[in-house]
This record gives C-alpha cells, sequence and structure tokens, in this order.
C-alpha cells in the first residue's frame, strides 16, 4: 500500500482544525499567520492588586510592541481597552478582550498567567439579569437591529431614510472586516482587521446622488480591503469581496431583517437604527468554522459597544442581532466559545443596561445531506460505517467522533491505498497520521482531551479525523485518496453511543464552487421508503440519521435570550425537507420557525438584491431567521413589557404569545418538533411587502 498510519504521537494541539488547515496550506509560519487570536480575562496585578494596573500595563506593552511581539491588539479591541481606562471597570468585574498572541494558550499562559488568563471556550455565563423595572412615562426608545453576516450592501436604498433631496442611512455603523492583518506605524506594530465606516462616511457617498455607483463603491472599497489578502482555502487566490456579486448572502438577510422602503410609510421599522458587521471572505468561504467564532465574537461585541453610545436620553436601546450563520458539527453542549462567550456578553448586557437583547440563529440547513451519524455499540462487537470522500475536491474534510466514553472507544480506519488503521485506542492528547514515507501527512487523528472551563467543568472529548484535499492548485500540497474510507468503532464495558458528525464543506452564496462535500453513507439508505408524518424524526435503519443535524452553534443549554429558527413550507405549514432536526441530546427543535420555502415550485423568500432596487430570492434557515429578527424588533418598538426586570422565563412566554398572534402565523399540526412551536408564514406577512420591492 502507498501510505501507512503511524504509532501514536503526543501532541499538544486543542483545535485540530485550525492546526490541520496549517498543514494542509499555511506556509511556514510569519507575519499575520503566527498570531492567532485568544480571548483573555485581566487579572489585578499590582500593590494592592487592582484591575487598573494590569490594563495600565497592558497598554504599555501594547504601545511598545514591534516586531515579533508575543502579542498585538486589534483596533476595535483596542478602542474597548481604552474605553476600561477612562471608565475603570469595578474590582469585582474583571473585563475579557481579545488579543492575538503568537503562542499557544499554554505556552501563553505561562508567561503572562500573572496578568492574563487565557478563555479558550469563553467566560462562564454570569448570574441571570435582574434589574429594576424603567420608570413610567417615558417610552422606551426604539431597538437597534443588528446583522453578522457575509457581504453587506450597504449603500443599498432599503437601509436608508428618504430626506427632502437626498437618502440618509439608517446603519449607525458598518465594520468591514478583513482577515486580521499586521500593520506597522514608526516603529509600533498592531493588528488590523478592516475597516469602520460611520453614519457620516456612508452619508457622504449616498450625497452622490444620481452620480452614486454603487457597484464602482463597493469594488473600490473590496480592492482596498482585499486586493493583497491570500485565500487560505485557494491558496494562490486572491480573495475578493462578494459585494461585487449582483445577490449576496449578508444583504438579503439584512433585507428581511430590518430593510424597508424608504418612501413607503413606516412600520416601526424606520425609527430602528441599524448596525452590521461583514465578516471576511477568507472566515466566510472556510464552512468548517476554524476561523469563523473569534470573528463572529468579536463582532458580536463591537455591536454591543456600538449600541452603547446609540442611548436616547440616558436611556439603552434594546438589542436584536441575526446570526444566519453556523456549521454543522461541534459539541452541541453548551461549551463551545460561540455559545458560551454570547450567552455571557448577552447576560453582561442586559444586567449593565436594564435593556432586553436578543441573539437569532439559524438552525441549520442539513437534514438531508447525510453528514450526521449515531452508533450503538455493545462490548466486543465492533461497528462500521463509510465517510464517503469526493474527487477533484479541493478543501480538507473533517468527522468529529464523539463517543459517551472516550477512554473505552476504540478506532480504526481503511481506505483506498493505504494499510488499514488497526482497531485499537488512541489516548487523549495524541495523535496518528497517515503519510506515504517520508512525505507530508494526508490524514490524522487528533484525540482531543477534556478542557477546563471558565467557572469549573470540562468539555467533553473528543476524536476529530482530518482529512487533506484530494485535489490542489499547486504542487507539493499533500492530496489523499478519494472514495470510501470506512471508520470502524468498537468499545469496552460498558455499552455506549458514537455521534459522527461531518462537518459542513460546501461553498456559501458568491464564492467558487470549488469543494465536494463529505458524507456518510450506508446500504440502509439505498432502500426507499414512504415518508412518515411522525412528531419526531424516528431512528435510522442504519448508522445514518437526521436526529442531531442542527447547528454545531446551538444547545439546549442556550439562554431564553437566543432564538433558533428552523425553515418551513409556506404553502402546507410542514419542515422544509433540508430543516435540520434537532436531538434530544442536543437542541431537540427549533424555538421557533418561519418561511424558508414558499413551496417546492416557488423557491425561496423574496428580499433584495445586492444594489438598490434590484431583488433576489433565497432559501434555508437563513432567510427565515431574519424574519424573527425582524418581529423582535418590531415587538421590542411597540414598547412591550418586556426586558430584564422579568424574570426570562416570562420574557419568553410574552414573545411567544406575541408571535402567536399574529394575523399570519400558526401552529403546525404535523412534524411539530421539529419545527418548533411556532411557524410563521409569509404569506400575508413579509413576502408582499418584499414584491412591492423598492420604488425610486
Amino acid at each position: 500500500m502507498d501510505f501507512s498510519w503511524s504509532t501514536p504521537q503526543a501532541t499538544s494541539v486543542v483545535d485540530g482544525y485550525r492546526d490541520w488547515f496549517d498543514h494542509v496550506y499555511q506556509p511556514p509560519a510569519g507575519g499575520s499567520l503566527s498570531y492567532r487570536p485568544l480571548l483573555v480575562r485581566v487579572r489585578p496585578t499590582g500593590r494592592p492588586a487592582t484591575l487598573g494596573k494590569t490594563l495600565r500595563w497592558l497598554k504599555r506593552k501594547l504601545d511598545s510592541a514591534g516586531q515579533g511581539a508575543d502579542f498585538l491588539m486589534d483596533g476595535v479591541e483596542r478602542a474597548y481597552l481604552e474605553h476600561l481606562l477612562d471608565h475603570p471597570p469595578s474590582e469585582g468585574d474583571a473585563p475579557d478582550l481579545f488579543l492575538h498572541v503568537s503562542r499557544t494558550p499554554d505556552g501563553f499562559a505561562a508567561d503572562y498567567g500573572k496578568w492574563l488568563r487565557p478563555l479558550r471556550n469563553g467566560a462562564a455565563r454570569p448570574p441571570v439579569p435582574s434589574t429594576p423595572a424603567p420608570a413610567g412615562g417615558a417610552p422606551r426608545p426604539a431597538p437597534v437591529v443588528a446583522v453578522i453576516d457575509d457581504a453587506i450592501g450597504y449603500l443599498n436604498a432599503r437601509f436608508t431614510t428618504k430626506a427632502a433631496h437626498q437618502r440618509n442611512t439608517r446603519l449607525a455603523a458598518v465594520w468591514l472586516q478583513s482577515e486580521d492583518q499586521i500593520t506597522e506605524t514608526n516603529g509600533q506594530y498592531a493588528m488590523s482587521c478592516g475597516r469602520v465606516l460611520s453614519a457620516q462616511e456612508i452619508d457622504a457617498v449616498l450625497a452622490k446622488g444620481s452620480r452614486l455607483d454603487e457597484s464602482a463603491e463597493y469594488s473600490a472599497m473590496n480592492k482596498a480591503l482585499y486586493d493583497r489578502q491570500i485565500s487560505p482555502v485557494w491558496h494562490g487566490i486572491t480573495a475578493g469581496g462578494g459585494s461585487e456579486l449582483a445577490s449576496t448572502h449578508g444583504t438579503i438577510v439584512t433585507d428581511i431583517a430590518a430593510g424597508a422602503d424608504p418612501q413607503a410609510e413606516p412600520d416601526g421599522l424606520g425609527d430602528c437604527p441599524m448596525l452590521a458587521v461583514q465578516l471576511p471572505p477568507q472566515a466566510i468561504e472556510d464552512t468548517s468554522g476554524a476561523k469563523l467564532q473569534p470573528y463572529v465574537v468579536r463582532a458580536l461585541r463591537w455591536i454591543i459597544w456600538q449600541a452603547d453610545r446609540l442611548q436616547v436620553e440616558g436611556q439603552h436601546r434594546p438589542l436584536v442581532v441575526n446570526i444566519s450563520l453556523g456549521v454543522l458539527a461541534g459539541s452541541k453542549d453548551g461549551t463551545s466559545l460561540i455559545e458560551r462567550q454570547i450567552a455571557a456578553e448577552i447576560y453582561r448586557r442586559e444586567t449593565r443596561t436594564g435593556s432586553p437583547m436578543r441573539v437569532v440563529y439559524a438552525f441549520g440547513n442539513d437534514g438531508l445531506t447525510r453528514q450526521v451519524g449515531s452508533v450503538d455499540l455493545e462490548p466486543e462487537e465492533p461497528q462500521s460505517v463509510t465517510l464517503r470522500v469526493q474527487s477533484e475536491d479541493y478543501t480538507p474534510s473533517f468527522v468529529e467522533l464523539r463517543p459517551d466514553d472516550m477512554g473505552q472507544l476504540t478506532l480504526g480506519i481503511d481506505s483506498l491505498l493505504s494499510q488499514p488503521l488497526a482497531l485499537g485506542s488512541i489516548p487523549a492528547g495524541h495523535c496518528v497520521s497517515l503519510a506515504r514515507g517520508s512525505a507530508p501527512a494526508v490524514a490524522r487523528i487528533y484525540a482531543i482531551g477534556p478542557q477546563d472551563l471558565d467557572g469549573g467543568g470540562q468539555t467533553a472529548g473528543y476524536y476529530l479525523l482530518a482529512i487533506a484535499p484530494t485535489a490542489c492548485f499547486e504542487t507539493g500540497k499533500p492530496l489523499a485518496p478519494s472514495g470510501p474510507w470506512r471508520i470502524t468503532l468498537g468499545t469496552g464495558a460498558p455499552a455506549q453511543t458514537v455521534r459522527l458528525e461531518v462537518q459542513r464543506d460546501d461553498r456559501p452564496l458568491g464564492f467558487q464552487a470549488l469543494a465536494r462535500q463529505s458524507y456518510l453513507d450506508d446500504s440502509a439508505l439505498w432502500v426507499w421508503k414512504p415518508p412518515q408524518k411522525t412528531p419526531y424524526a424516528p431512528k435510522a435503519d442504519g448508522p445514518v440519521t437526521r436526529i442531531g443535524t442542527e447547528s454545531g452553534w446551538v444547545s439546549a443549554a442556550m439562554p431564553e435570550q437566543v432564538y433558533t429558527v428552523g425553515a418551513a413550507l409556506c404553502d402546507t405549514g410542514f419542515a422544509a425537507p433540508y430543516s435540520a432536526t434537532g436531538s434530544p441530546l442536543s437542541a431537540r427543535e427549533p424555538r421557533v420557525s418561519a418561511v424558508g420555502d414558499s413551496s417546492w415550485t416557488l423557491r425561496g423568500v423574496l428580499a433584495s438584491g445586492t444594489l438598490s432596487g434590484s431583488a433576489t430570492v433565497m432559501s434555508g434557515t437563513s432567510v427565515a431567521a431574519p424574519q424573527i429578527t425582524r418581529q423582535l424588533a418590531l415587538l421590542f418598538a411597540s414598547g412591550a413589557d418586556i426586558g430584564p426586570w422579568n424574570p426570562p422565563a416570562v420574557n419568553a412566554e410574552r414573545e411567544k404569545t406575541a408571535l402567536g398572534a399574529l394575523d399570519w402565523s400558526f401552529v403546525p399540526e404535523y412534524e411539530r418538533d421539529q419545527l418548533g412551536p411556532l411557524a410563521v408564514s409569509a404569506e400575508v406577512g413579509l413576502r408582499p411587502r418584499l414584491d412591492d420591492g423598492y420604488r425610486p
């Protein structure tokens, strides 16, 4: 055989995705590639120890950072640090900050643990918010609606108001993120992450009126932000900005969440300020999520800080944030960075401001992609499942294996052109690699052990199978054999269940379709069976299942302030077949649902294209989620008695009641657990508004 597996080797890797991307794509460490974002908590130091002394020490370190500095900070987080220096936090309220560090979290802690403690899985959730009810009389200010997404047409007329002779933007600010890049000014080094556009800067562009060429403006901005940045996935190809395309995921989502015709009668959204973060193309195109989580968390923190600046007479505005992004594989138990940190940020803001905050997620579109398996193992009775790795796949493939008991699991792999990996155990903190002689590895299995969490507890240990692309634009890169990869699993006593999740690897809207999704296969899938209408998706005859196909960023541990949204078919009220099905062990169902398609013959939800006056359609939970975002914003704009002065369960029930009382809502009769308790129909609601388009 051409390839053979190594013996287990000790490793300090805790993020197999990033390690494998470095192995497959990145050149030797240098420049920005040698730095990684790391969330840290500030520790009090000095005599007596205070947070202020640590913050001043940190600023001095950053001010003197030169080439090869141990850590840097981007401009947005640096602005927050300056705010903390001007408004010192209480000694019992240690802040979190994102740094860009040049070493592993453990190595960083060894050198700087006296001042800063790494939070690789985010902060522990603070106490449940409890604030005094607002004084009667003064009306609550209109909420802020925010979107974190891909390319956003921030000049689009649906994000503006009509003044006497020109349009003015409703966007209070837009952060156009780029991949982190080192900058140098007079010998001082820092990290840059794109550009923030203020409302005044956007209005200056809109003031061109009939001379405004939106396409040219986006093209110039994208060239300035991304022209010299290289795609880590398509190494050697410059990553571009999707906002030059006729339709973009971010513009569609933003329009559904808060778009409005500037010449129409206001429906309440016209008074709502907007915020938006356009994520870097390099992070969006990597659908494994390896790079995406820190950018999303940093985006949410920036949105919160910007919303604080939009107070009205000392009152903080409610805040609703839409995140129509996600990945498939993950812990799904509340221990990931994005789950923990976003929950912490929500609780902190509600406690600090006394104003409600909601985050709305897409539940996922992988109900039919054959990417999830579940194997019930008995001692001495190994079972196998086949992973199909496709030819001409220019991106890595990943499979997470999450057992009940990592210490008792045995694992074997058999693929074309390679000697089999004999069924056996791989100790936590070790890895095995598949290679041809001394050539670079084409596959690796990481045994990731449990990690301590802030506030107590640990993450669950798991295995990550990482496979190199089967095709590449450059010579000398590792290439894995395509075809069937047979994964065999066994267990010692007692019996246990192993969950298999193939990480999503398709291309988002606007990116080159050069990836081919790996998937699980089994003979039970080859037998046609009539569809069943059951309250919950039944267990499959074989290992491949729809159960547990929800986004890896959602779990049953999410707070009441977070909405997960599934997709329904408008004409029947049934769940869209692609809409993910949850698991009793994680998030059993989306919290609510909205329309992802009008019907099988009338696909998608109509929304604005990138340019003013254009229109497009898009399907999925990505367009279902912003419909809920829109209605929550209108609910808060109405002055409803909802906020952190009420128990979270009371707020949740009032919001559910308000959504369910809409003329265009209904409770599904079938597949209730798959859809969630509310399905929102666009038949009399959103769709006719968007069908009218923008009347210039």
